[in-house]
């Protein structure tokens, strides 16, 4: 190794200990959740953040975010408890997984959530976080909700989403389970977590054999993390005996050997119907 390389080493900066990141934030969020302080909590975001709730709700901007946690805090008297899964960061980003509770009165809700951080001037950031929920027999409501901006880059997963939706509507859960990674992990809604390929395509066929279809993906926002992974959102359709519904996904993608986008953690969030 010459002097040069060394000395690039040395001033290389160090990557971040992504657990310990997430921890701080979710942290910071379950305290000042349960103090009622909407505000602060919408402080961890970034001024563009966006949250995307389980009801379907999507908050863009970090005032908005505050508001609307506000708006539930003073609505339902709820505590949350946050317990963060695994992190992976990516430079400046993060990208984590976890689970939630949260209660108020009789009622409780829980799910799983997909988060986005980034530093920002030495200072992490929520870019974006994703909730669904994890039985079918939660209630919550969707209470203010914008209109969703324009979308940014998703065209780099769209080919990831129309495949999934043409081989699951075919019944071919192998081929759609085929592109997940070996270790991936699967947040389908109403259920408890699927973790491995095999057990993801249990999942689906489970769920084609319920007779829901889906009548579309489009992707809303996707970008490279680095050369082997990206991180991605957007909203699908469904069809069933039930009628139509739809939800909200999010993920983060692993690069093949070939170059194609595997599903590494898959996090859907269904809003009816399915």
């Amino acid at each position: 190794m010459t002097e040069d390389m060394t000395e690039a080493m040395d001033d290389a900066p160090a990557m971040p200990d992504a657990d310990a990141a997430m921890a701080t934030i979710t942290d910071y969020w379950q305290t000042h959740y349960n103090m009622g302080h909407g505000s602060m909590v919408a402080s961890k975001f970034a001024e563009d953040g966006v949250l995307w709730g389980s009801s379907g709700a999507m908050l863009y901007g970090r005032e908005a975010i505050g508001e609307g946690l506000q708006s539930r805090m003073d609505a339902g008297g709820s505590e949350v408890a946050i317990h963060p899964g695994a992190a992976m960061a990516f430079g400046d980003q993060i990208v984590a997984r976890g689970h939630y509770v949260l209660t108020g009165g009789d009622a409780r809700n829980s799910g799983y959530y997909m988060a986005v951080a980034e530093n920002m001037d030495g200072e992490w950031a929520l870019k974006g976080m994703v909730a669904n929920l994890d039985t079918p027999d939660q209630t919550m409501s969707a209470g203010a909700m914008m209109d969703m901006p324009e979308g940014m880059g998703g065209d780099l997963i769209q080919a990831s989403g129309d495949y999934f939706v043409t081989h699951h509507n075919m019944g071919h859960a192998s081929m759609v389970a085929n592109t997940f990674t070996e270790d991936a992990v699967a947040m389908l809604p109403g259920e408890r977590a699927r973790e491995g390929r095999a057990a993801v395509e249990e999942g689906l066929q489970a769920l084609f054999d319920a007779g829901v279809t889906f009548s579309g993906m489009s992707a809303w926002s996707a970008h490279d993390l680095d050369e082997g992974h990206a991180v991605g959102v957007g909203t699908y359709g469904t069809e069933s005996a039930d009628g139509a519904g739809g939800g909200h996904y999010a993920a983060l993608y692993s690069r093949g050997e070939d170059g194609s986008l595997m599903l590494h953690w898959f996090l859907m969030g269904a809003h009816q119907g399915m």
